[in-house]
């Protein structure tokens, strides 16, 4: 049976809008450059989280997520050029 919170102390898991966000090979990653600076570490999370990983380059998860949508046969590709010929 879960606690029923009574008014007067609010649980410290009933309204929990935060969601982290981890990826061990971000913190691989950043272990092996010695980067030891709470700052970069920060923005290097946040920018993953946000899509924009800075070692979207030598990342195995990462290749291995566009190899997967590429070859979904459910996925349109994607246009990266405009075509204006009508």
């Amino acid at each position: 049976m879960r606690p029923q919170e009574t008014g007067i102390v609010e649980l410290h898991d009933t309204k929990q809008n935060e969601r982290g966000f981890g990826c061990m090979k971000l913190i691989t990653f950043l272990t092996r450059d010695g980067e030891k600076e709470w700052e970069r570490w920060h923005g290097a999370h946040l920018q993953a989280a946000a899509g924009q990983c800075p070692y979207t380059g030598e990342c195995p998860i990462h290749a291995k997520s566009v190899d997967k949508i590429l070859n979904d046969p459910r996925k349109k590709a994607i246009q990266y050029t405009l075509n204006f010929d009508f």
